[in-house]
């Protein structure tokens, strides 16, 4: 064989032997597998569809989490908390956020308002607060000749105390008032019964009821905002103590703004 081309079969094998075997021997990325976490989350029965799409949402963006939520009215979903039955709450109702005794954390949130809501066919095309007490408390009890039925929430319900402080201010609700135990349900008895006349969170609302404007003024995401509609509340994101860990992260992702957008009423009167 002439030297001159040995020499290069030579240099050619040892160069296609080694590249590989130096990049075999490169250092490798470091891949860091995340423990498994799962969270509890309990919301109140406003805060339902909010936290079921936080759960999706947050366990699409973080995958080696998993939330589970449950549902309850303001004071169960508080009291689970409290015995450490979740990491972290969605609350519809604090009547005094800042007087929890130390041991609940909380966070404000965006604010949420309460729609009053009549059957399709209901004679009442809007209302004002003074008309809304007066059905409330059993003083007023038809429109216009037709008869009201008076629907609210059960007691514990954080949707039933802001509506209220802001409606009853202090006077009696009348002990007439059909009761109803979720929005839900609030949403299937108004939609089914002429004459009845009631309030939901406005996650619940759907095509089957007709949203009264309240002093001329519908429940809109800016009038929410500016509080021109009189009757919103404030929601709260709550932990048995400052949160840590993955559920610090829970909690800082639902409080970014716009991490979890809130239901709007579109449109006008």
């Amino acid at each position: 064989m002439i030297p001159g081309l040995e020499l290069a079969l030579w240099r050619r094998f040892l160069l296609l032997v080694m590249v590989p075997l130096a990049a075999a021997c490169a250092p490798q990325p470091v891949v860091v597998t995340r423990e498994p976490v799962i969270l509890q989350l309990v919301a109140a029965d406003s805060c339902g569809p909010l936290a079921a799409r936080a759960a999706e949402e947050y366990g699409t963006a973080h995958p080696w989490v998993t939330v589970h939520y449950r549902v309850f009215n303001t004071e169960l979903a508080e009291e689970v908390l409290r015995e450490g039955g979740a990491d972290v709450a969605l609350l519809s109702w604090m009547a005094d956020p800042e007087g929890t005794g130390g041991t609940l954390w909380t966070e404000r949130m965006r604010r949420d308002g309460v729609a009053v809501i009549v059957h399709p066919e209901s004679a009442i095309l809007e209302i004002g607060l003074g008309q809304l007490r007066d059905l409330f408390a059993g003083r007023l009890q038809d429109w216009g000749g037709d008869p009201v039925i008076v629907v609210s929430r059960e007691d514990g319900s954080g949707t039933r105390a802001a509506f209220e402080r802001v409606v009853l201010d202090g006077v009696s609700p009348t002990l007439n008032a059909v009761v109803m135990p979720s929005g839900a349900a609030m949403i299937d008895y108004v939609a089914g019964t002429p004459g009845a006349i009631g309030y939901v969170a406005l996650a619940h609302i759907d095509s089957r009821v007709r949203v009264l404007p309240v002093d001329g003024v519908l429940p809109t995401r800016d009038a929410i905002d500016a509080g021109t509609y009189p009757l919103w509340r404030q929601l709260f994101l709550a932990s048995n103590g400052e949160p840590a860990g993955e559920a610090r992260e829970l909690a800082q992702w639902l409080l970014a703004e716009g991490a979890v957008e809130l239901p709007v009423l579109r449109g006008g009167p």
